[in-house]
């Protein structure tokens, strides 16, 4: 796609990679044609590249290929990722992460998603499938997908952002399940709090630097993208920072959970050690009882002198006052 600008057709193999998960035109209308070597792209429509970058003829064309800086091959191919924005003279690169959200099942998996776009051509690339890829797909070929690239990275944001609110949506009705089932006073696995816990920081993680990548791409000097895309970029900016509050707010009512519980089994905890407390009130006399009338008056010093059972009984009563006095003085009673 680079440097033909003079033509008005150019093959689709001098720069469609060997083997593409998908590869489209847009067509300016909402639709996508689909591309293979034997095709013919034109210039006055971008064209999007998908890979997936794990696979080693992806990787081979990435390094070989003219079409991108070299910087931006490294980006693409790398594995481990955090999300971030580079500038570029001729596009920028742009690498996201979202959730693939599975229906009553937490955590969501996180996955990956970096692509490379100038005002003619979109390079994106991927390992785990996406599914707000699959998503715009499906939106072309419905005839409601970008008509442009400021559209499709308009669309591509809003759709990981959906993914994201969907599974905050989960979270958040499982933390009101929860709170519900606090309040009737039911124990339940702390591991199904973990599972909630561990989802919205994830979720928090993903979304923070997000906010301010979005932020920067509307600040960005590109001529691709207009005051109206600058917008809404805006807008998806600014609800990634609700769901940040949102989650923050989320945090605190889990950590109000575990306290209740807590609350709750001290409480429960503390009724059974009175319960056994009575009882140990109550058969402490008769074991006492019991003990001494059980007493082998014959195996004790003394026991020829007729004041020695009466003595036992005062060395009893002298320990236990002092044992008394000793916790007293200890401020244990």
């Amino acid at each position: 796609m680079a440097n033909v600008d003079s033509i008005e057709v150019v093959p689709v193999s001098r720069f469609l990679a060997s083997e593409p998960v998908f590869s489209c035109q847009l067509d300016g209308k909402g639709k996508a044609i689909s591309l293979n070597k034997e095709s013919e792209a034109s210039v006055q429509q971008p064209c999007w590249i998908h890979l997936d970058f794990a696979k080693t003829e992806t990787i081979n064309w990435i390094n070989s290929t003219d079409l991108i800086p070299d910087l931006v091959k490294t980006e693409l191919i790398k594995t481990n990722q955090i999300s971030k924005e580079i500038r570029f003279d001729s596009g920028i690169l742009v690498v996201l992460k979202g959730v693939n959200y599975i229906p009553n099942e937490l955590p969501d998996p996180i996955v990956t998603f970096r692509f490379y776009i100038t005002d003619n051509l979109i390079i994106s690339a991927r390992h785990q499938q996406i599914d707000a890829i699959t998503q715009l797909k499906e939106n072309l070929e419905k005839g409601i997908g970008p008509v442009d690239v400021a559209d499709w990275l308009i669309q591509v944001s809003e759709l990981i952002s959906d993914q994201v609110n969907l599974s905050f949506d989960s979270v958040h009705n499982k933390i009101v399940k929860l709170e519900d089932l606090v309040l009737n006073q039911r124990i339940f696995s702390h591991k199904e709090i973990g599972r909630v816990r561990k989802q919205l920081i994830v979720l928090r993680r993903l979304l923070s630097p997000q906010r301010d990548i979005f932020v920067k791409i509307s600040t960005e000097r590109i001529s691709w993208i207009d005051d109206n895309d600058r917008q809404r970029l805006h807008d998806i900016s600014n609800q990634q920072n609700h769901y940040v509050s949102d989650i923050d707010s989320c945090l605190l009512r889990i950590a109000s959970i575990m306290e209740q519980i807590n609350s709750f089994l001290a409480e429960s905890t503390n009724k059974r050690i009175y319960l056994m407390s009575l009882f140990t009130i109550i058969f402490t006399p008769i074991t006492f009882l019991t003990s001494l009338l059980g007493v082998n008056l014959a195996g004790i010093p003394y026991n020829e002198q007729h004041w020695s059972f009466v003595g036992l009984v005062l060395l009893i009563i002298a320990i236990c006052v002092g044992s008394v006095i000793w916790l007293k003085f200890k401020k244990w009673l």
